[in-house]
């Protein structure tokens, strides 16, 4: 069995309505951005649906919510290693690729419904139409059961949804780790998005281990003491180059439907003069028909 199973991403990301309406078009390949990145025609894999805005209302029915929260969806990108791709068994990852791809789909709603109360994911898809084939896109609203204690024991409690309350339980489990990585943070600050961030990594490692037995590459390796911004930078330069390849890419695009289109013309003129010459070649062939016939006649 492999050592390590290569490195892997946990981001995550509140949203609002318009922002989950975008990233309803995006998933359905409706926008220039999403349209830019396609290089193959393979479709994705689908949990729930891509009809976001109606999956979700199908999630909230019943659930109260605070009027104030301005961003209800925690959208996560769930990065997986490549090399669970490769041919090797690795932890549950194995067979084909589509199906390493569907366990990849599985274990990233897992992840987050494990984490975030168990009832947190209404949709999820992993896109194959583009370079990247190990990333799966979560959309989820947690919910949790709120008892207070006029709540009778043998009775329900009521339902709430809550995008940040789970995130901030991470963050205090990770608390010793953030306190080690950020000793200049003073304990009440741990808990802010970039600590939720680094917790949020930290944990999924810890359960990409136990779920499949087998470790996610450190980030870092021992003795680096690089720091995080050097990581964001490379990051930056690689979006930088995706998006002038995806500019690139358009373009070509566009010629090469510009070359289509004139071909098209230029079939279509051929077509034209073609059915004219068969038009003139039936009447020539009618003409001399006539003049044998002619001929015919005139001999008897």
């Amino acid at each position: 069995m492999a050592k390590t199973a290569g490195k892997a991403a946990v981001r995550c990301s509140a949203i609002d309505m318009a922002g989950l309406a975008a990233m309803e078009a995006h998933g359905k390949r409706l926008d220039k951005s999403s349209q830019a990145r396609v290089i193959r025609d393979d479709s994705p894999l689908v949990y729930g649906s891509l009809d976001l805005r109606p999956a979700y209302d199908r999630h909230m029915k019943g659930i109260k919510q605070n009027a104030g929260a301005k961003k209800p969806v925690l959208h996560f990108v769930v990065r997986f290693p490549p090399e669970l791709l490769a041919g090797d068994k690795i932890g549950h990852f194995d067979g084909d690729k589509e199906a390493r791809q569907a366990m990849m789909l599985k274990q990233a709603i897992k992840f987050v419904n494990d984490t975030h109360g168990g009832r947190a994911v209404f949709a999820a898809r992993l896109d194959r139409d583009e370079a990247g084939e190990t990333i799966a896109d979560v959309f989820a609203s947690p919910v949790y059961e709120k008892r207070t204690k006029r709540t009778p024991a043998d009775k329900p409690g009521v339902w709430w949804a809550s995008a940040t309350r789970f995130g901030k339980e991470l963050a205090e489990h990770h608390a010793e780790e953030m306190q080690r990585r950020h000793p200049e943070a003073k304990p009440g600050k741990l808990t802010g998005p970039r600590m939720i961030g680094i917790a949020l990594q930290s944990e999924f490692a810890d359960w990409f281990k136990r779920i499949n037995g087998v470790a996610l590459a450190p980030k870092v390796e021992k003795g680096d003491s690089t720091p995080d911004r050097l990581e964001k930078e490379a990051h930056d330069r690689i979006m930088r180059r995706a998006d002038i390849q995806a500019r690139w890419d358009a373009r070509r695009s566009r010629r090469l439907d510009a070359q289509a289109e004139r071909i098209e013309v230029r079939r279509s003129d051929v077509q034209a003069d073609l059915e004219a010459v068969a038009i003139d070649l039936d009447a020539e062939r009618a003409e001399l028909v006539q003049v044998r016939q002619d001929l015919e006649r005139r001999e008897n």
